[in-house]
């Protein structure tokens, strides 16, 4: 199957572009924690912006392709209430929880400059998501591989693309 039209290339894909907005967020991070001033920090918190745009968006996106797409047919053959499936839906709660709590902070800093929880919660969110992303590599689409027929992929391929 061409790599554009199969659902798990293109998931694995965007695993890659959501790792490369995490080291930029770790970048950030580290940036904010040397900061010499509150001037500087706040110009590098502002340049968050870009992480939050991507995460609204494209990730919140990827975990509906997973959820709504990926999950639904693969639980057919490896269940949904527990298992691998069941762990990756509580991630994904739990990365939006941690994604929430990291925004919140960046909108709080202006008003209580407590820029050691915006790094705490930008570090927790992107160790779970880096951990979370390597689960589904290296366990879930190597299940999804051997159980998904060619036509499961399509329709599954057909779902995400309805998603964009």
């Amino acid at each position: 199957m061409d790599t554009s039209r199969d659902p798990l290339a293109v998931l694995r894909i965007e695993h890659e572009e959501i790792r490369d907005v995490l080291n930029k967020l770790d970048g950030y991070l580290k940036k904010i924690a040397s900061a010499g001033s509150d001037e500087d920090r706040n110009n590098i918190i502002n340049q968050l912006n870009e992480i939050i745009s991507f995460m609204d968006k494209d990730l919140e996106v990827h975990f509906k392709k997973e959820e709504e797409a990926l999950f639904p047919v693969l639980g057919n053959y490896i269940g949904v209430e527990t298992g691998p499936i069941n762990v990756m839906i509580i991630e994904h709660s739990h990365c939006r929880d941690l994604y929430a709590g990291f925004k919140l902070k960046i909108n709080g800093y202006q008003s209580d400059k407590d820029y050691k929880s915006i790094i705490n919660a930008g570090s927790s969110l992107s160790q779970l998501l880096l951990e979370h992303e390597d689960k589904e590599d290296h366990i879930l689409f190597n299940m999804a591989e051997m159980h998904l027929t060619q036509e499961e992929k399509r329709e599954i391929m057909e779902k995400i693309l309805a998603l964009k």
